[in-house]
């Protein structure tokens, strides 16, 4: 005898990711997430991030962790950075080299400019945990 469960045609199945940073440097400031969904605005703009949030470091025990809890499953790609002053912004020298340490998913290179979506991209579906390598000027 067979069972078959009926979805709806519109189910959306949810998933958790948890992050993980194991060396940030010092103690002070925050820790920047933002999460994206599309290469739109990926790293950098707020308003395309599908989620985005600062952490105080001083209030988290080490290593870092956060969870995004209940997203739809998908593609996604993670920006990271240590914002040490607090002003919720990845702060830049001159020539627009970061001065704050900052991270993308899968460890994507950032070479000649920030990472790109599809270098960060990985694939969420159910429970999953990525660590992240941050990077120090």
């Amino acid at each position: 005898m067979e069972c078959a469960i009926a979805l709806p045609a519109n189910a959306q199945f949810t998933a958790n990711l948890t992050v993980q940073i194991a060396e940030i440097e010092g103690q002070e400031g925050n820790v920047c997430l933002k999460l994206f969904d599309a290469a739109q605005g990926f790293p950098n703009d707020n308003e395309n991030a599908v989620a985005r949030t600062c952490v105080s470091i001083a209030t988290t025990a080490q290593p870092f962790t956060y969870s995004f809890p209940n997203l739809p499953a998908g593609s996604y790609a993670l920006a990271v950075y240590h914002d040490r002053n607090g002003n919720e912004i990845l702060d830049r020298g001159a020539f627009g080299m970061p001065l704050e340490g900052y991270g993308f998913s899968n460890n994507a290179p950032a070479v000649t400019g920030p990472a790109r979506f599809q270098d960060a991209m990985f694939l969420l579906a159910g429970m999953q945990s990525i660590e992240i390598q941050m990077r120090y000027p």
